[in-house]
């Protein structure tokens, strides 16, 4: 398991550059370091940068990881967090559905402009 997190030049948003690939166990630790930055910076905006990396957690571990693990790890709901994939990987897909029905506002791109545009969106 592998990932970096780094906070934007302009401190609006998260960003989680993920290398290797994206597991249920990899979602969790993530979360567990935007929590603590959601509470110590009071961003609310994550870019999770997983180019290169398809999503692994298949539909029952990705049902789990939204409607379980994040709220057991005090993920909040009004964040807005966007998936930078690559073009064609569809394995990200599901997970922006099943996260929205959760309650998560969550949106896959392939376009690192766009992204970050959708996720400064209505920030003053």
């Amino acid at each position: 398991m592998s990932f970096k997190i780094t906070i934007s030049e302009d401190a609006k948003y998260i960003i989680g550059k993920v290398d290797g690939q994206l597991t249920r166990e990899m979602a969790r630790q993530l979360a567990k370091e935007y929590v603590k930055l959601i509470k110590s910076k009071g961003i609310k905006r994550i870019l999770n940068d997983v180019s290169d990396v398809p999503n692994e957690m298949g539909i029952l571990k990705a049902y789990e990881y939204a409607y379980t693990d994040a709220q057991n790890l005090g993920l909040p709901r009004d964040i807005r967090a966007a998936i930078l994939a690559d073009r064609g990987d569809v394995s990200h897909e599901f997970h922006e559905t099943v996260a929205n029905n959760a309650g998560y506002y969550v949106k896959v791109f392939f376009s690192f402009d766009e992204a970050v545009e959708w996720l400064l969106k209505d920030i003053h």
